[in-house]
């Protein structure tokens, strides 16, 4: 009977061990979803245009040539291609051979004659040196032979290929855009279309640019924006706020209908850039906010955070 007492106070003893041994139950670790972080803001209604754009080549109709006015050595070349000149602005000295043949001794013979037989070349029009036939001195030429020729600056305009089905946004001499390679911006006029069409069935036109101080190369290929419509109360969202499907044939916005609860609202696209997208439908008031940042991806329905 004790070795059974013992045995039943040995076991009563395991089982209290062991229970107190037992792992607590893990806590409910179920708690609300993460919500998405994003940024809001709201549609802004001001004036838009659409614009379209064709390259265009710039080119110096009138040029001038600059010739020698008598037969003599080059003794001085003042200018450099793509130089831009003055009217009247030396460009060339010359000098005769009777005068090389005197020397330093004309000035003891009479120094009247200090200027005889030296001639100056000096730019007809103000422009651009295009081309230069005698850029080193000591060289002799003939009377009328080519010296340089100055492209005219005032004559300055860009020929522009502007397909036939596009020919209404030229009518009227409207003015017009010019981007520069490097992102410099002119303001030009379209003047009235050449007589013959090219054989890509286009229009060829001159486009006169206004207050152009830099100098542009010859044979520049430029962008010229022609006006396609005008807006003038545009509905405006930034592009990354609009969303589409694969196939870009449906787009939505996600608005806020709370603090914390944005909806998927259809909407209707007009004019289209890489900045702003025109939302023609539906009208949004200044008070709804739509989200720019965090949108993508969410559930036609979502819980969100705005973040600043």
């Amino acid at each position: 009977m004790p070795c059974f007492r013992f045995s039943a106070a040995f076991g009563g003893l395991l089982l209290l061990l062991l229970s107190a041994c037992k792992p607590e139950a893990p806590a409910d670790e179920t708690g609300p979803p993460p919500r998405a972080q994003v940024k809001t803001v709201t549609a802004v209604t001001r004036p838009l245009e659409e614009f379209v754009s064709f390259p265009a080549t710039s080119i110096y109709p009138r040029k001038s040539a600059v010739t020698a006015p008598i037969a003599a050595y080059v003794t001085g070349v003042r200018v450099r291609i793509g130089d831009r000149v003055s009217a009247g602005q030396v460009l060339f000295t010359l000098e005769t051979k009777e005068r090389r043949a005197l020397g330093g001794s004309i000035n003891r013979i009479d120094p009247s004659l200090r200027d005889f037989g030296l001639q100056a070349v000096k730019a007809p029009a103000a422009g651009v040196v295009s081309l230069l036939d005698q850029p080193q001195p000591g060289a002799y030429v003939l009377e009328g032979a080519p010296l340089c020729t100055v492209a005219e600056s005032s004559q300055l305009v860009f020929q522009l290929s502007l397909p036939y089905e596009y020919h209404q946004l030229a009518a009227g001499r409207p003015t017009v855009t010019i981007l520069l390679p490097d992102s410099t911006r002119l303001t030009g006029t379209v003047d009235a279309p050449l007589a013959s069409v090219s054989p890509g069935q286009a229009e060829v036109y001159l486009v006169r640019p206004q207050n152009v101080t830099a100098v542009i190369p010859e044979n520049l290929v430029v962008q010229v924006r022609l006006t396609k419509a005008r807006h003038a109360a545009a509905q405006l969202l930034p592009a990354s706020a609009v969303l589409s499907d694969e196939t870009l044939d449906h787009y939505w916005v996600m608005k806020l209908v709370n603090d914390s609860t944005a909806v998927k609202v259809p909407v209707t696209l007009g004019t289209q850039t890489p900045e702003q997208m025109e939302i023609l439908r539906p009208v949004f008031g200044p008070q709804d906010r739509i989200l720019s940042a965090g949108n993508y991806g969410l559930a036609d329905t979502a819980k969100v955070k705005v973040v600043r």
